[in-house]
């Protein structure tokens, strides 16, 4: 099967459809941007199933300098691990 590593962002995205959290960064019109992008970087990549566990830490990198591979953002930080079905 093949892996993903997923930004917070994308993290959100796939698990609560929820991009709340993009209008603390973003302005309106860049946010409106930002989730049309993560949408169709994420749908490329569907169908995806969470392949980490936050008990134990497993597939969770807390600081990646690698980017995002759903929607190939740049910006270090938590990287979470999905697996195409």
């Amino acid at each position: 099967m093949e892996s993903f590593w997923l930004c917070e962002d994308c993290l959100q995205a796939v698990a609560y459809d929820d991009f709340s959290a993009l209008s603390l960064y973003y302005s309106e019109a860049e946010v409106d941007q930002r989730i049309t992008h993560i949408r169709e970087a994420v749908q490329a990549l569907l169908p995806l199933s969470a392949d980490f566990d936050p008990d134990t830490g497993v597939g969770i990198d807390p600081f990646s300098t690698h980017p995002c591979e759903a929607c190939h953002s740049p910006l270090h930080g938590a990287r979470h691990r999905f697996t195409r079905l």
